[in-house]
């Protein structure tokens, strides 16, 4: 049976046919100890002028888009995601139906692309990353954000399920490595703290092949996160 998380046609017209799910996850956020806005943060290590053409690549339900909208950015912005409903959760805009690993774009067509969370749904990530390389002009940066192997453990123990293999920072990392000369890793660690057994039901009911979690133990929970930011350059950092 293919897995649920890789399976484009799953995907889109599963998981992803909404954002409902994608919400419900993001939700869990909420209660982080030190609350961060990540799609500030992650723009903030973009280096923005204001006037670069961005592509963000399975740009899911806008965060990122609403972020740059908000901040102002005045060079084109194109959210590409193979949902269109979630496209639709995006709001208006360049919006774009696409597969990662076969990008609707012109060869270096954007100073700055973003994968989001979303390299780990791509059957073959090293087909999605040549592609970010192919339509990222030379002098352009590639970003992405993925988990580290240990993020939200205790949270996979609660529902007794293991976390899912898929692409994580290390092998994100390692893979952008192989397409690009200069890539820099900056590891975002915190922690959340649930009070009760609600948002994780939330969060388990939201999974492919959701299942009843199992009785939880009085809360509050302490649950690790570790998330992290991939800067990827085709100019290495000796020719800067």
């Amino acid at each position: 049976m293919t897995d649920a998380w890789f399976d484009p046609r799953a995907l889109r017209d599963g998981q992803y046919a909404t954002d409902a799910n994608l919400a419900a996850r993001q939700s869990i956020y909420t209660y982080q100890s030190s609350p961060a806005d990540l799609p500030a943060l992650v723009l903030d290590r973009a280096a923005l002028r204001g006037d670069e053409t961005v592509a963000d690549v399975g740009c899911g339900n806008g965060r990122y888009l609403a972020t740059l909208s908000a901040r102002g950015h005045r060079g084109l912005v194109v959210g590409v995601d193979l949902s269109v409903g979630m496209l639709r959760a995006a709001g208006t805009g360049a919006l774009v139906a696409g597969d990662a690993a076969a990008l609707p774009l012109r060869s270096g067509s954007v100073d700055v692309a973003l994968a989001m969370h979303m390299l780990y749904h791509v059957p073959d990530p090293a087909t999605a990353v040549r592609e970010l390389r192919r339509v990222t002009r030379p002098d352009g940066r590639v970003l992405v954000v993925l988990n580290g192997a240990d993020h939200l453990s205790e949270l996979h123990a609660l529902l007794n399920r293991r976390g899912p293999s898929r692409l994580d920072l290390d092998a994100g990392a390692a893979l952008l490595a192989v397409e690009f000369p200069s890539v820099t890793r900056e590891d975002l660690r915190s922690e959340l703290i649930i009070p009760d057994a609600t948002p994780i039901e939330a969060y388990a009911a939201s999974l492919p092949s959701a299942s009843t979690p199992p009785a939880l133990p009085p809360g509050p929970y302490r649950i690790r996160t570790h998330t992290g930011v991939l800067v990827a350059s085709a100019r290495s950092l000796a020719a800067r």
